[in-house]
């Protein structure tokens, strides 16, 4: 059977509703897993449809890890307020066994209203918790409720109030628009990593990622290591750069500089008087706020030229990881 065959009636068997009420789903399928979520978490199926109070909400679906590899997948659903940028709750489903994780839940806020779900589908590392890849996060608004007879009209009660700001004219009001003055933020927009700006209104900008590098060359001589040139190009101004030594023939245990105007710092002054030997690690630390660091490590196992290896630095994280 082919997989989009398999997966199309693994969905209709997950969350095939009750009552006769037709069934939507999203689906992600990114090669390291597979996620389908039911895009109707503010009816009730078991009512035959029905539309939940405005404090409930009923999100529902499944994931699947899809390959080998040591990796598990994550679906984290957040439930916002009207007019919080914040999630008024949430919770997490792992799944890391290649068998079908469900993660239906009904849920009640009260006395808080629902305005919206997001869906996170995520592949992490279990062995310590770092979240390396998302799909992009999937929205889905509360719906208005259908009237089930002729309104009553409202008394002409005079001029009527104003209608909630919207300055900027993106088409959200505040509270829910977090800046009213800058068309390109609003609920929903693309969050642009790193420009010191919370585009989506969620709680903060998203860590830009650096792209510095790391430029270096060493000699072999008498049985030890020279370091001939050290350098940091192309980072941030201002950003720090820290150079770290672990092992017992360390020479030190950790120099720090900061990157000059043109982009630069030169790290060859850490080494001029040393010869380094075996069995060391050094790292070059090159880190900003809220940005993901750049991590260049050499690792001296024996009297010979070391590799660089490159890794990241999430924000806030002690130890680097793979990129």
């Amino acid at each position: 059977m082919k997989r989009s065959t398999l997966a199309t009636l693994l969905t209709a068997a997950a969350i095939a509703p009750a009552g006769g009420v037709a069934a939507q789903a999203k689906e992600f399928n990114p090669g390291w897993g597979y996620a389908s979520i039911d895009e109707q978490p503010f009816l009730d199926p078991a009512a035959g449809g029905a539309l939940l109070p405005s404090t409930r909400v009923f999100p529902r679906g499944f994931i699947k890890d899809t390959i080998k590899d040591g990796k598990d997948v994550r679906m984290t659903v957040f439930v916002f307020t009207p007019g919080n940028p914040h999630a008024q709750t949430s919770y997490a489903v792992n799944e890391g066994d290649f068998v079908n994780a469900d993660f239906s839940r009904r849920i009640d806020i009260s006395p808080f209203e629902v305005s919206y779900l997001a869906y996170d589908f995520c592949r992490f590392n279990p062995s310590n918790g770092v979240v390396e890849v998302c799909e992009e996060r999937y929205r889905l608004g509360r719906p208005s409720p259908t009237p089930t007879a002729t309104p009553t009209p409202a008394p002409d009660t005079g001029t009527p109030p104003p209608a909630p700001a919207d300055a900027d004219g993106d088409g959200v009001a505040v509270p829910a628009d977090c800046w009213d003055q800058n068309a390109t933020v609003f609920p929903g927009a693309k969050e642009v990593p790193g420009n010191a700006i919370d585009d989506d209104c969620l709680g903060g900008d998203a860590p830009g990622r650096l792209t510095a590098t790391i430029k270096n060359k060493w000699t072999k001589s008498h049985g030890r290591l020279r370091v001939d040139d050290l350098r940091v190009l192309d980072a941030p101004e201002g950003a720090l750069v820290e150079v770290t030594c672990s092992g017992s023939r360390c020479p030190f245990k950790r120099r720090s500089t900061s990157v000059n105007a043109k982009g630069n710092a030169q790290l060859l002054k850490f080494f001029k008087r040393h010869r380094l030997r075996p069995k060391i690690t050094i790292d070059v630390r090159i880190t900003y706020p809220n940005w993901i660091g750049r991590v260049g490590r050499f690792a001296i196992k024996r009297v010979d030229v070391p590799d660089l290896q490159r890794l990241c630095l999430p924000p806030g994280a002690a130890k680097p990881q793979r990129c």
